[in-house]
């Protein structure tokens, strides 16, 4: 290993033995091997990269990819099945915080016990323990024992620690998202400046912004094994084409309803019915033209009706809502289909689901309603330093003057 490589992780694999019922591990130990009484299960599969001196890099997967069995081996609380990890010097890990409290002692008593832990001798905690406290802004309950604390002082204050431990090789596991939105930030700028000051960084996390934001490279894991190593936008990319695909196929489908018909349902009980819903591309670009087709049966005669379609985010929250209505067009003739084109659409990259409803004119109830009815995704574009160029609700179309 050389002096420029701050870790080296050579052909790492991982099995554990799983046993069905917990007396198959004492059968195990009985028989002493002349059976086995487990199955194998591996957790990773010939894992191989390296992390320069200085460098940043992220590890992203979705669950059970075996991001956080890889860390706990190269920290070396868990040992490889096969491979080895070398690591050139001082390491300070946040695999879980507070790991090495002692819930009886202070929060000052913890802090030099932990950060000795770390590496750090005790002349260098006491030149430390004023930032440390500060940073946590727990203030004086680091004088009382850290079993009063709640999880979030508890968090700050292990963070603290960890990050004023000085060490030349940090590997972290999503710590950057304790704490409330001041603390994370305080966080990032903390970690920031490690960087800065030559601290090697390995890190797991689900937040591609984090990564795209802050990494040099990026490992992609799937099911245990290295699915891509290299430059952070082009493994961000094919990590979201991951989940954007397996969020398709398990969750949605265009034509599904989100209520089920019971066996006794009737059709015809409904005057108008949603028939389908389908996008003619379920993922565009900023700017793209968004088109949607409504398809809709009648069985009754209906005067006058209007149709909607409402937009939420990823996590629930209402962006838009589109109805005939709305635009002062009352619908008058039967149709068997209503298509919606929504011109240059400012959507912020991300995802998106489109409810949608028929209801009477005056818009007091629906005749027929599918919720969540369709996904869209708006792909992503990044400045040349890797910067989201658009992040928020909204992309806002502008220019700027010197």
């Amino acid at each position: 290993m050389t002096s420029e490589i701050a870790i080296s992780v050579r052909n790492v694999s991982k099995c554990f033995d799983i046993y069905e019922k917990p007396h198959h591990r004492l059968m195990q130990f009985l028989t002493r091997s002349q059976k086995s009484w487990a199955r194998q299960f591996w957790a990773l599969r010939d894992i191989s990269f390296d992390v320069a001196k200085g460098e940043t890099v992220g590890i992203v997967g979705r669950n059970g990819a075996g991001k956080s069995t890889l860390l706990q081996i190269i920290t070396q609380t868990l040992a490889p099945t096969m491979g080895n990890v070398r690591v050139n010097g001082r390491v300070a890990a946040l695999l879980e915080l507070g790991a090495g409290f002692n819930m009886e002692f202070t929060g000052q008593e913890n802090v030099f016990m932990n950060a000795m832990l770390l590496g750090m001798t005790r002349p260098e905690v006491e030149q430390k323990y004023d930032d440390i406290v500060n940073f946590s802004g727990i203030g004086s309950f680091v004088e009382q024992p850290v079993k009063t604390y709640s999880s979030g002082m508890f968090a700050r204050l292990a963070f603290a620690v960890a990050v004023h431990s000085e060490p030349s090789v940090l590997i972290v596991d999503e710590a950057l998202s304790v704490g409330d939105s001041a603390f994370q930030e305080k966080s990032v700028t903390r970690m920031k400046e490690i960087r800065e000051a030559g601290t090697s960084i390995l890190f797991v996390t689900h937040s591609l912004p984090i990564v795209r934001n802050f990494c040099d490279r990026a490992v992609l894991l799937e099911k245990g094994t290295v699915k891509r190593v290299g430059e952070r936008l082009a493994v961000c990319e094919e990590y979201q084409l991951m989940v954007d695909e397996e969020v398709k196929q398990d969750k949605l489908h265009p034509t599904t309803k989100a209520h089920e018909q019971k066996p006794d349902d009737n059709p015809k009980d409904k005057s108008i019915e949603l028939t389908a819903v389908n996008l003619a591309k379920d993922r565009c670009e900023m700017g793209d033209d968004i088109a949607l087709t409504i398809g809709l049966k009648f069985h009754t005669r209906i005067a006058k009706y209007g149709v909607g379609v409402l937009v939420h985010d990823g996590r629930g929250n209402l962006v838009t809502v589109l109805n005939t209505l709305r635009d002062d067009l009352i619908m008058t003739q039967r149709v068997d289909s209503v298509e919606l084109v929504i011109r240059n659409n400012h959507f912020a990259p991300g995802e998106y689901f489109l409810s949608v409803s028929v209801s009477d004119a005056d818009a007091m109830f629906a005749y027929d309603r599918i919720d969540h009815a369709c996904r869209l995704v708006v792909a992503g574009q990044y400045s040349s330093a890797g910067l989201p160029t658009v992040e928020g609700f909204v992309r806002c179309e502008h220019e700027w003057k010197f």
